[in-house]
């Protein structure tokens, strides 16, 4: 196997937990927010919320189709997925989008 193969594995596998992830905090509930900022800075960058946040009601399909709409809107800035379970105090981000 070459490394290239290797590498696109490893991006599937990557991609498939991510999925898999959402996919566990839809059905949970979870608060979902979309944001997006120009320029990712070392120390502090200024996220702006896209829409609303929200659980979108276990769909994946409108979450996608939403952030699919931020990345057409704001193609030339990062954008991020926040996503708060309230049930444990938690939150977690990770960026989504890099142009």
């Amino acid at each position: 196997m070459t490394s290239s193969a290797s590498a696109a594995e490893h991006d599937v596998s990557n991609r498939d937990r991510v999925l898999s992830q959402i996919g566990h905090c839809l059905r949970k509930g979870c608060v979902i927010c979309i944001e997006h900022t120009e320029q990712l800075a070392p120390r502090y960058t200024k996220w702006e919320v896209w829409g609303t946040p929200r659980c979108y009601g276990g769909d994946p399909h409108r979450l996608f189709s939403d952030l699919n709409r931020c990345c057409e809107e704001h193609a030339d800035h990062h954008v991020r997925l926040q996503i708060e379970d309230y049930s444990f105090h938690s939150r977690f981000s990770f960026v989504v989008h890099q142009p």
